[in-house]
This record gives structure tokens, sequence and C-alpha cells, in this order.
């Protein structure tokens, strides 16, 4: 399998990950529910984009996209799709704004500082 498929992965998973602890550490069924999300949630998927973007700089949007795929797939789980879905795809797409804009960072430095992309070249 290409690693990089195994990197998609991580990526969902991790933005899973922080979907489930920040509710589980503050009883919300929906993490963006709690301060919490916005003061540790929010930055650690842009420092996880960012580091995504530095090792795979190619297409470097995709790994700040994926981390709220992930995070919106944890929602639909355990809240399940409710009425208000669409304000949920809107919000998750405005959050992603930042890790994007990190992951790109991270990819600019990975070019300035000479880290060619690895694998496909397709990817």
């Amino acid at each position: 399998m290409n690693n990089n498929y195994w990197l998609y992965l991580a990526s969902i998973l991790s933005g899973a990950v922080i979907w489930i602890a920040i509710s589980l550490a503050t009883n919300q069924m929906e993490a963006w529910d709690s301060d919490m999300y916005y003061s540790v949630g929010l930055p650690a998927s842009c420092l996880l984009s960012f580091m995504f973007g530095l090792y795979r700089p190619r297409r470097s949007w995709k790994w700040g996209v994926l981390l709220f795929v992930g995070q919106f797939l944890a929602l639909l789980v355990i809240r399940g799709p409710g009425n208000l879905l669409p304000l949920g795809v809107i919000a998750f797409g405005i959050f992603s704004l930042p890790a994007i804009l990190t992951a790109r960072i991270g990819a600019s430095l990975a070019a300035r500082f000479g880290r060619p992309d690895e694998g496909n070249p397709a990817n």
C-alpha cells in the first residue's frame, strides 16, 4: 500500500481522536460546545496539519481538510446526522481554513529548506 494512504488514515484518525478526546474530557456530545475545542482542539489540528504539510508538502491543503473530515466522522458516529448537518459541514469547512494555511506553511518551509516531497508524483 502506498505510504500516503497511511498518512491519509493517520490524518483522519488524528482529527477523530481530537474530537473524541475533547468530547470525553468535557462531557459534551459535540466537542465544539466546549471552550477546550477552541483553545486546544483547533490549535492541535493546526499543529498536526503543519507537521503533515512539512512531511508531505505536495498538495498540502489536503492535510487540513482530512483532519476535519476525521472530526466530522467522529461527530456523525457520536451524535448522528441530526437536522443541523448542513450547518455542521459549513462550520467544519470554516474551521479547516487555518489548518489548511498551516499545512501550506509547513509545505513552504519544506520546499525552502530543500526537503523534496517523496513518494508518488501523482499525489
